[in-house]
């Protein structure tokens, strides 16, 4: 087992099930917009660099390019539509009350709003030290200053981190920090670009952490 004193967790995919609430959200948008929706595929293809990433890519084709109000109208229908379906993943709640003891972080490209409103509606705000979303800080992931940032907020080094995540972006985050990745397959990423990836694990479910890590 590897001694692990910060867990980083991803949040979409990872930690909570998001996925029929932003799939209904960027279609409202598109709706409002005059715009032809998109199929679940396609949009759960779209999701995992941020909002502002996810409306771009969910325009192409459509003949409009303005982000600008695809994000707006989408920050609008998902506060409105958030917890619809919204649910956490199973073993969550028993892996962040395992590793109680230890530090454990999100790290998202979610706006951090979104996160922490999700996270007190499903009661499981308080297991978390800190949260950082797509906007806290200059950069998102896969860029490594977010994970930089809570390393040196925790006093941790590499060796001491492990970065959680359902994709290729998350490996890639953990990799140019230096830390120790594990890669969950039951998330929203794309199985084959998330194995591609080479994380250092990789789960098929949340529970798996327990018997790796201590």
């Amino acid at each position: 087992m590897k001694k692990i004193s910060l867990f980083v967790y991803d949040f979409d995919g990872t930690l909570v099930d998001t996925f029929e609430d932003i799939a209904n959200s960027v279609n409202l948008t598109l709706d409002e917009m005059n715009l032809q929706s998109l199929n679940q595929e396609t949009i759960r293809m779209n999701i995992g660099s941020g909002v502002v990433n996810l409306m771009t890519r969910s325009l192409v084709g459509s003949g409009c390019n303005d982000t600008e109000t695809a994000v707006s109208l989408f920050r609008k229908h998902y506060n409105l539509h958030l917890l619809d379906q919204t649910k956490l993943y199973p073993d969550g709640r028993e892996v962040l009350e395992h590793f109680s003891s230890k530090t454990n972080v999100i790290l998202s490209n979610k706006p951090t709003s979104f996160v922490e409103k999700i996270l007190k509606a499903l009661n499981f705000l308080s297991p978390f030290d800190s949260i950082l979303g797509g906007d806290s800080l200059k950069e998102q992931k896969p860029s490594p200053i977010g994970l930089q940032y809570l390393m040196k907020k925790f006093n941790c080094l590499p060796k001491e981190v492990l970065m959680i995540g359902d994709s290729a972006i998350d490996v890639k985050t953990g990799k140019g920090a230096g830390v120790t990745t594990c890669g969950v397959t039951y998330g929203l990423g794309n199985p084959i670009s998330l194995r591609d990836s080479k994380p250092d694990y990789l789960i098929n479910n949340l529970a798996s952490l327990k018997s790796l890590f201590n």
